[in-house]
């Protein structure tokens, strides 16, 4: 498709030119459009984007150019006027920085490379960092949490590319309490993150259950020329009653806990699980419902509250959060 389709760029330049210089000819632009966006372009195509930043009632920037015939030159007639870039309106580039800086605590993964690049580039054009010289005099505003980069993430471009061309790999495979590893070959279905740990879900060929591997635990990788017959399997369902990672072979229960008052107002801006149904709610007592299949991640999340949560059925629950309850309470004696 021809360059002239893709004007944005070339809006940006001529506004940015016409934002910081009193005047701008035609060649100027032209030179400088070419040496930034190593793109041929003419002055006629300029002299085209200039009115459509103008007159388009569809591009909608109504943009006050004007041009000085005695110096042969293009001026802005209001200075303090600018083109919003790609038509984002403040809203829209507010929501672009917010999820830049949500998305940069995974700057680190090769696979999200692309997408991290392709951000700055945008926020660069739509001059977020108006008057700001340099990245390190950017003002923070969004701080999102970071994690240090986990081993086995440079796994995931090959796992994507297995996914999508259907084909078997084979991995080594070592589990933390197994003293060697073990070669496996799986059919992968799914690539799932779960607290900064990146797995891949999948079968095997001689058996039909779906297993789950940690990227960090494969020692090596190898993409075979087998293919396979993906199945369709619901993955939403597969995790519905899960907490984490872990999916145990066994069916959901309904939990029922009482969680102080105060506790309840977190509980209900976040709730601890997708199937949360609140029962009580008032000033002495939270209590809610939850349907999950109990893992170490779910005992580990209800532990975490201490002092301030109750579970009050069924009893397995119980019994066994007293047996962790006792083990812990046997670390300090």
């Amino acid at each position: 498709m021809a360059i002239s389709k893709y004007p944005f760029g070339r809006y940006q330049v001529i506004d940015r030119e016409l934002c910081r210089r009193d005047f701008v000819k035609t060649n100027e632009l032209k030179e400088i459009i070419e040496r930034e966006l190593s793109i041929n372009v003419s002055k006629k195509m300029i002299n085209e984007d200039i009115n459509a930043m103008r007159y388009d009632s569809l591009l909608g920037y109504n943009a006050p150019i004007d041009y000085n015939h005695s110096k042969k030159a293009y001026f802005y007639k209001d200075k303090n006027y600018t083109i919003k870039a790609f038509g984002l309106k403040e809203s829209d580039i507010n929501a672009l920085m917010f999820y830049a800086k949500a998305i940069n605590q995974y700057k680190d993964y090769e696979v999200f490379e692309d997408f991290s690049n392709a951000i700055e580039k945008v926020l660069d054009a739509v001059n977020i960092r108006k008057g700001i010289s340099t990245k390190e005099q950017a003002r923070l505003i969004v701080q999102t949490e970071t994690t240090p980069k986990v081993t086995g993430s440079e796994l995931i471009p090959q796992i994507v590319k297995a996914i999508n061309s259907n084909s078997l790999i084979e991995i080594e495979y070592q589990k933390f309490c197994d003293k060697a590893p073990f070669c496996k070959q799986v059919a992968p279905y799914l690539l799932k993150e779960d607290r900064h740990r990146w797995y891949v879900i999948g079968k095997t060929p001689l058996n039909d259950k779906i297993k789950t591997y940690a990227l960090d635990r494969i020692k090596r990788l190898t993409i075979l020329e087998t293919k396979f017959i993906p199945t369709e399997f619901d993955f939403n369902e597969h995790f519905a009653y899960s907490f984490g990672i872990t999916v145990p072979d066994l069916e959901p229960l309904d939990v029922i806990m009482s969680f102080n008052g105060l506790q309840g107002y977190y509980l209900k801006t976040l709730p601890i699980h997708l199937t949360q149904k609140i029962l009580i709610d008032d000033e002495n007592e939270f209590r809610i419902s939850v349907r999950v299949k109990p893992s170490w991640e779910f005992y580990e999340k209800i532990l975490g509250y201490g002092g301030k949560v109750k579970v009050l059925s069924p009893q397995v629950v119980i019994d066994n959060l007293r047996s962790i309850a006792e083990k812990i309470l046997k670390r300090y004696q």
